[in-house]
């Protein structure tokens, strides 16, 4: 099967976009959450350079990667390169809903992309592939997406607007309360599932989500693979393991009790050092953690200083790519 790879990409330093960003923040009829205005939202520090050269170094098979932007382009991306197509957001969401500078709303519209393939894994920028990957690791052998999600009491998940909206769809509809949050880490999806449910829940998931920046009535794109999940079409599992197999999670046999009892197994499995991480993100980046754990993928958030993280990202990336002028 083709997988494309899809990326959100920004420059927030560029004095174009700032000022335009800067106008919409003026007049938001609601206002922004904090963390919907935070510098490092639109902060680049070239992790996208990085994440390509993990692409190239660890998942080679990846059919073509779409970059998409809000009239820009990364200065040392090679546009030439077959596989890379850099798409505007005017190329996907309706010009009456522009201009957007809230991730949450983009991302919801990426199934619009001209040209995606059924089969593709979206990523931010800030995302890489740490270790040899294969497309299995993605799709099952019916093509169906396998999505890493973390467990999360359901009242824990409350304190996130955000999350606990797009649950709140799935309560509504199906009648699940899935004991889940999302994890930062690249995410398979197929098109029509996505479209698929874009537009028939488009008054929960889209109308309330468009909105200049983040604010507490959106609901986030994970809303799309629990729809799937309810509906028997993709699999959800952990985010670690302690043996080969994934952990699945399966909301028709989910209780307290086996939420509690995955929780002492990742415990104890950590303290004896048998846990394994498919994916890995921490707000407090610790290079000894991913050194140790070697994940299939992790994330690096922008909290505090870039330069650590840079310096490792130098170090385990070092040979450039051939997404790079």
């Amino acid at each position: 099967m083709k997988i494309d790879l899809v990326y959100l990409w920004v420059d927030g330093s560029d004095e174009k976009w700032l000022a335009k960003k800067n106008i919409e923040l003026a007049k938001a009829n609601k206002p922004p959450v904090k963390s919907g205005v935070k510098v490092s939202r639109w902060r680049d520090n070239d992790e996208l350079l990085y994440s390509l050269r993990s692409v190239e170094k660890f998942a080679p098979w990846i059919n073509h990667i779409f970059i998409v932007t809000d009239e820009q382009c990364p200065k040392w991306l090679n546009v030439k390169n077959p596989k890379i197509t850099v798409v505007d957001h005017k190329q996907i969401i309706p010009e009456d809903m522009l201009p957007l500078f809230n991730a949450s709303a983009l991302e919801i519209f990426l199934w619009n992309i001209p040209g995606l393939s059924e089969h593709f894994l979206f990523a931010n920028d800030d995302m890489f592939f740490g270790n040899t990957v294969e497309p299995s690791f993605f799709f099952d052998e019916t093509g169906n997406p396998i999505a890493i999600f973390k467990g999360r009491h359901y009242i824990n998940i409350r304190r996130r607007q955000t999350q606990w909206n797009s649950l709140q769809v799935i309560r509504k509809h199906f009648g699940i309360e899935y004991n889940l949050a999302p994890k930062h880490a690249i995410e398979p999806y197929r098109r029509s599932y996505v479209q698929e449910s874009a537009q028939k829940y488009y008054d929960e998931i889209i109308l309330p989500s468009v909105t200049p920046f983040r604010t507490e009535d959106n609901v986030k794109r994970t809303a799309f693979p629990l729809i799937d999940n309810a509906l028997g079409r993709n699999t959800i599992t952990m985010n670690w393991r302690v043996s080969k197999k994934r952990i699945v999670y399966d909301h028709k046999i989910e209780t307290t009790t086996r939420m509690v009892c995955r929780k002492l197994l990742w415990f104890f499995a950590t303290i004896f050092g048998f846990i394994k991480y498919d994916s890995f993100d921490k707000k407090t980046f610790i290079v000894t953690f991913l050194k140790l754990y070697r994940p299939k993928l992790f994330c690096i958030n922008d909290y505090g200083s870039f330069e650590g993280k840079a310096k490792f990202l130098k170090k385990m990336f070092p040979e450039k790519s051939g997404f790079e002028l």
